[in-house]
């Protein structure tokens, strides 16, 4: 493929989600089934979130510039069940983020993230406590593996077109040190 061909592929590609993200967002419908769950696009990015530990590194892969990190307020509340899944007994032992994630202005995802300070070093708490850095890259030192435990498709109204639950595993002990709920924006498929 020629470099122009290559770009013009681009253009065409990014005209064409935007036109769809706009049919989506002004209430039309989805003619051509490109973000229904089992369309083709929704399909391979479900694949790369699953074969990644970090579903950051998954957008940061599509965006050409560093993903940004939006800290929302958190109002929801420790569950039993998130306390069951992180292995914990005591709601104090379970810190929670809210985010909202960016490639320039454009939001990709929408991330809940319940972890276990304890599990993880003071710097990396540190940085989760004070800074806008991703979960993924800050505790990556500790190798930790994706185990999805749900996917839903919400549904064109939701303006979600995707809903991913999983528990983030350390990698020395298999320790769940967060159980984290993505909800995916159409961007997310990006270009």
């Amino acid at each position: 493929m020629t470099r122009t061909t290559a770009t013009t592929t681009k253009v065409v590609a990014k005209l064409l989600c935007a036109a769809l993200l706009a049919a989506l967002m002004n209430g039309c419908s989805d003619p051509e089934g490109v973000f229904a769950p089992d369309s083709a696009a929704v399909r391979a990015f479900r694949a790369r979130l699953d074969s990644h530990p970090s579903a950051t590194a998954v957008l940061q892969a599509r965006c050409p510039s560093p993903i940004r990190v939006l800290r929302l307020s958190v109002d929801r509340p420790v569950t039993e069940d998130i306390l069951t899944l992180l292995q914990v007994t005591e709601t104090h032992q379970v810190n929670t983020r809210h985010v909202r994630l960016l490639c320039g202005e454009t939001v990709l995802s929408d991330a809940w993230n319940w972890y276990v300070p304890e599990r993880l070093s003071p710097a990396m708490n540190t940085l989760l406590e004070q800074t806008d850095t991703p979960f993924g890259r800050v505790v990556q030192q500790t190798a930790f593996r994706r185990e999805r435990l749900e996917t839903r498709f919400p549904g064109e109204a939701s303006g979600i077109i995707l809903e991913n639950r999983a528990l983030l595993r350390r990698g020395t002990d298999d320790a769940p040190i967060s159980l984290v709920v993505e909800d995916y924006l159409p961007a997310a498929l990006g270009p």
